[in-house]
């Protein structure tokens, strides 16, 4: 049973791998846990799961496609009764704020912003994300993506029309009675949004156990605290026979990985990938992918690839950088990436993605809309298994693991295809997965 304390949650991501990052806190705690691509898919999940994730896919969204989005989500049947939690990237990228603004005025509640991830080494001070102690306007993503633009998340909720106060990390550290009382004082003056400093994970604990105490208020933030409100109702593991997963047997043993960022981290990945057994790795070049002219070099690509998969190798494919790289390229180019993979991708026993646009690109070439949350091999690569129902078999059912493109260490990637083989292996052999050593299970 569902504890009293925990509400059923709709979890509204704006791309892939925040959904299933911000989702795997609450399955690890027990709770039954779906991701689906879009509103309309929703339509199609269990109706009495704990929490509902969906993707929106709306971070490089116009303001008025996004709202039309959330607006058409909250009006699904299966978003009816759920308490809210709007995912945001823990680096204030694409229109948050906006989304945040409809969902306030949606319902009339007020949005309590946390974006802080300290286990990740994003941390909230001063109204400003640091990353790793660098201010968030002083690092490369945000000089790629929002140069010139404010950083502070209270100046970006007010300027979308909220009335919003920061709060220091003081707050948090007189306890989660004190906390309740400051929102509620917020709300009596007509606060819509506050927003938190948080410098460690207590401070997350503390506002998670606050923030269930408030009725009319939805939480905004990173993964950071949906996996400190999973931890406030933990409950037994659900059982693994109630994840009918999948096997090895029928399809090809390969791992294929797919990195759709190009990041210092997964540069670092990629390296540490190229010097396993087993493992051959293909970079693709941006400009093979701006067009669907099959030259002779794509062709050779994908035969070597499938080639490869066929003979049960685990295989890396990544995507290259122009000299000048064009962010507002990365969903064309993951459509493309997507495409130019599909045979190899459908063939392999299991996938780890990297990057969310990369992940969804590659989830609907195979024509899939949702997913289970199953654990993580490590905080942030979260492993899911495709859904049954969008199966013809049962052997076409997948392992897929997710992961941010900037999170992460050197072996992250590798981790996470190993806990695949290890998954798949314990499911031939009819041994349980919960016995597996991943970190997410020893935390």
């Amino acid at each position: 049973m569902r504890p009293r304390s925990l509400p059923p949650y709709l979890v509204i991501a704006d791309d892939l791998s925040g959904a299933a990052d911000c989702a795997a806190g609450f399955a690890s705690a027990g709770l039954s846990t779906s991701v689906v691509l879009d509103a309309q898919a929703s339509g199609s999940a269990r109706r009495d799961v704990d929490v509902l994730t969906v993707d929106t896919n709306s971070r490089r969204d116009t303001a008025e496609v996004a709202a039309a989005k959330l607006q058409a989500l909250l009006a699904a049947p299966t978003s009816h009764g759920r308490r809210v939690l709007k995912k945001i990237d823990s680096t204030l990228r694409g229109g948050w704020a906006q989304e945040v603004a409809v969902l306030q005025a949606a319902l009339n509640a007020i949005a309590l912003v946390a974006p802080a991830f300290p286990q990740m080494g994003r941390t909230m001070q001063g109204g400003v994300v640091h990353v790793h102690g660098v201010r968030l306007a002083d690092t490369d993503t945000w000089r790629l993506e929002h140069a010139g633009q404010d950083d502070r998340a209270e100046q970006q909720l007010q300027a979308v029309g909220l009335r919003c106060e920061n709060l220091p990390a003081s707050v948090l550290d007189a306890g989660a009675e004190a906390v309740a009382l400051t929102i509620a004082q917020a709300q009596d003056r007509g606060v819509q949004a506050l927003v938190f400093d948080v410098l460690h994970d207590g401070h997350l604990q503390t506002l998670a156990q606050a923030s269930l105490q408030i009725d009319q208020a939805f939480c905004v933030c990173s993964a950071g605290l949906s996996h400190a409100l999973a931890q406030r109702v933990r409950q037994s593991p659900a059982p693994v026979a109630a994840f009918d997963l999948p096997q090895a047997a029928g399809r090809l043993p390969s791992v294929v990985t797919v990195v759709g960022s190009m990041s210092a981290i997964a540069h670092q990945q990629l390296a540490y990938l190229a010097e396993q057994p087993r493992t051959r790795l293909h970079g693709i070049a941006p400009a093979w992918l701006r067009s669907d002219e099959q030259t002779p070099e794509r062709q050779a690509l994908q035969q070597t690839v499938c080639r490869e998969v066929a003979q049960g190798l685990d295989v890396v494919i990544s995507l290259g950088v122009d000299a000048h790289p064009d962010p507002a390229e990365g969903p064309m180019l993951a459509r493309q990436l997507a495409r130019f993979l599909r045979e190899p991708l459908a063939a392999a026993a299991g996938l780890v993605i990297t990057g969310g646009e990369t992940a969804r690109a590659v989830l609907e070439e195979l024509q899939l809309r949702s997913l289970r949350v199953h654990s993580e091999s490590e905080p942030g690569v979260v492993l899911c298994i495709s859904d049954a129902h969008e199966a013809c078999h049962p052997a076409q059912r997948q392992w897929i693991a997710t992961k941010a493109g900037a999170f992460g260490h050197a072996a992250s990637l590798h981790r996470a295809s190993a806990a695949i083989h290890s998954l798949l292996a314990a499911a031939d052999s009819g041994l349980s997965t919960d016995l597996l050593p991943t970190e997410s299970k020893q935390r």
